[in-house]
C-alpha cells in the first residue's frame, strides 16, 4: 500500500508552526523572524511540499541520524543553510559530504516564542524546539520521544523510539535529570515528534516521569 500524499498542515494553536508528515516520519516547519522558514528534520520525497513554506532559510538536522533527506533538500533549496549541533556535525558532514553551520545563526533568526533546547546525556547531538503559542507550550523532539498509536488508543501516547535507549542515550541519569528539571519549570501540553503522531495532554508530566523510570 502506498503512503498517503504528504501535505503541509498548520499545528493548531501555533501560528508559526507547520508539519509535513510522510508515513510515520515528520518534518516540522518553523516560521522565522523577518520571514522565511526553517525545516526541522527534512523528510525524503517532501521537498516539493516544503516549497509551500518558502523561502526556506535553514535546514536543521536535529541529530546525526536524521541525514537521509539532506541532499535532496540542499538540491531543492541551495540558498538554505544546513545547521546542526556541535555533537552531530562530524557524522553528518562525513555521511552527507555537506558542511553544516552552527545553531547560533538559527537561534538569532527564531522569534521570541521559539527557543532551541539541547538535552543532556545524549550521544546523537539531538536538538529540540520549545514553542509557546496560544495553545500552550509544545516540544518538537527528534528520537528521544515518539507518538505511539494502536487500535486500543484513540490518540497517540508518549513513548520512546525503540532504538533510542541503545543508540541515543549516553548517560541515562543525566538525560533523566535534565528532562525532570525542565518539567519542574514547565510541562508542555503537546509533543510533536519526528516519529509517530502528535501527543496532546493537559498533564503529560506523569507520562514523562513514567517513561524515564523505565530507563
Amino acid at each position: 500500500m502506498s503512503k498517503p500524499a504528504a501535505t503541509l498542515v498548520r499545528i493548531e494553536g501555533h501560528e508559526s508552526l507547520w508539519t509535513i508528515q510522510r508515513g510515520n516520519l515528520r518534518c516540522n516547519v518553523v516560521g522565522l523572524e523577518g520571514g522565511g522558514t526553517c525545516l526541522y528534520s527534512p523528510v525524503e520525497k517532501t521537498s516539493g511540499v516544503a516549497a509551500e513554506a518558502a523561502p526556506i532559510r535553514f535546514l536543521l538536522a536535529p541529530n546525526h541520524y536524521h541525514n537521509k533527506a539532506v541532499p535532496e533538500h540542499i538540491e531543492a533549496y541551495p540558498h538554505a543553510k544546513p545547521v546542526c549541533s556541535e555533537n552531530a556535525r562530524p557524522r553528518l558532514e562525513k555521511i552527507t559530504g555537506t558542511p553544516f553551520g552552527s545553531l547560533s545563526a538559527l537561534a538569532e533568526a527564531l522569534p521570541d516564542h521559539i527557543t532551541l533546547l539541547e538535552p543532556d546525556g545524549l550521544k546523537t547531538g539531538e536538538v529540540w524546539l520549545r514553542v509557546k503559542g496560544d495553545g500552550g507550550v509544545a516540544w518538537v523532539v527528534t528520537d528521544a520521544f515518539c507518538g505511539v498509536s494502536d487500535k486500543n488508543t484513540p490518540e497517540p501516547a508518549l513513548g520512546f523510539l525503540k532504538t533510542f535507549p541503545k543508540y541515543g542515550l549516553a548517560d541515562k541519569e543525566m538525560f533523566s535529570a535534565w528532562v525532570q528539571e525542565c518539567l519542574e519549570h514547565e510541562t508542555p501540553n503537546m509533543i510533536i515528534p519526528c516519529h509517530g503522531g502528535i501527543v496532546r495532554g493537559t498533564d503529560l508530566k506523569a507520562d514523562f516521569l513514567g517513561l524515564l523510570e523505565t530507563l
